[in-house]
Order: C-alpha cells, then sequence, then structure tokens
C-alpha cells in the first residue's frame, strides 16, 4: 500500500496559481538495504542474504564512480529491456544561454547569435555546468510496477499557505516542498 497525503494549496504565485489547488503526494516508508537483501535472497535462495547485502553497500561508491565516469547503468529484466537507467545528468547553472546572457557573459566579443554560436564552448564554461546524478524509469519498468497492483491509502490531509512572489526578485519559496503543483517531498534527507 502506498501512503499519500492530500494537499489543500492555497496558491503559489510563484507557480501562477491565485485560488486553490488540490495535489497528492507520496509518503515513502523507508526500508533498509538488509530488508532488500532478505527479499532477494527469497528470490535468489542460493545467495547468502549477507553477500546480496555486500553487493548492494558497495555498489552505490562503484556506480558513482562510473557515472562520474560518463557511463550509464542500465537496469534490465530476463528479456533484456531496459527498466531504468542512471547516469550523470548535465545542465547548464543558468538553465540556457540566449543572446542576452551571452553578451552578459562575454560584453563585447559576442555581438550577434553568430559570434555566440562561435563562442560557445567559452561561454559553456562561464556559466559553469552543473553534474548531477540522475535515474530515468522506462515505460517497462511502468508495466512492471503495474503488475503488482499498486494501491493507495490516503493518510492525511494538510493545507499550505499562500505564498506570495516576493518583491526582492527571489521566489518567495515555501517551507513546504509539497505547497506548488505537487512532486514535492516530505523526506528531510534529500
Amino acid at each position: 500500500m502506498v501512503d499519500i497525503n492530500i494537499f489543500i494549496n492555497n496558491g503559489n504565485e510563484n507557480l501562477g496559481t491565485t485560488g486553490k489547488t488540490i495535489t497528492v503526494n507520496e509518503e515513502p516508508k523507508n526500508i533498509s538495504l538488509q530488508f532488500v537483501a532478505e527479499e532477494l535472497h527469497h528470490r535468489m535462495p542460493l545467495v547468502p542474504s549477507d553477500v546480496i547485502s555486500q553487493v548492494l553497500t558497495g555498489f552505490s561508491d562503484v556506480a558513482a564512480r562510473l557515472m562520474a565516469e560518463g557511463f550509464s547503468i542500465q537496469y534490465t529484466n530476463t528479456a533484456g529491456d531496459v527498466l531504468w537507467r542512471q547516469y550523470t545528468d548535465a545542465r547548464l547553472k543558468c538553465q540556457s544561454i540566449n543572446l542576452a546572457k551571452a553578451k552578459e557573459l562575454m560584453p563585447g566579443v559576442v555581438t550577434d547569435e553568430e559570434s555566440m554560436v562561435k563562442h560557445a564552448g567559452e561561454l559553456i564554461a562561464l556559466a559553469g555546468v552543473s553534474l548531477r546524478p540522475y535515474l530515468e524509469v522506462k515505460q517497462k519498468f511502468h508495466e512492471l510496477l503495474g503488475t503488482f497492483n499498486p494501491k493507495y491509502e490516503v493518510k492525511g490531509t494538510k493545507e499550505v499557505a499562500y505564498v506570495a512572489k516576493k518583491t526582492d526578485g527571489t521566489d518567495g519559496g515555501s517551507t513546504d516542498d509539497n505547497g506548488g503543483e505537487g512532486g514535492g517531498t516530505t523526506d528531510p534527507n534529500e
């Protein structure tokens, strides 16, 4: 059973909503790698759970190193279908560079789109690139999850206060990550 909470949002000017909206967010229950190891041991009884636990524990370090080297790790089913993949996602720290941003980063050098394109590498270096771990779920995993017939149970309803846009240029923020259009998290470890 997947626990969810209902959120009554009283508007968030940063998201362009001023009236009430209703959203839901999951509230996952944390389990240990030892628990996962025991479950895998039930599926593969010839492999001891302590060995599985050691593999799971060491996997994160190996995955991070390989991802830092530019590799994508693909998780497949027995048929070879990719269910999900993890890799290092690259994003510009400023999201994108248009001509105005390029002129700001390289004044006097970038004057038009042609010069912007010519100096693309330098502009990227000046803007900065953010590298972060990313997990991408494929349709086959959605289908696999569906075979287990997931159901939900509402655990509560929470009201989120109206979030006004700040006039000093900041986004106003919200102390509750669930206050926008859904998709937030209540996990303090994220």
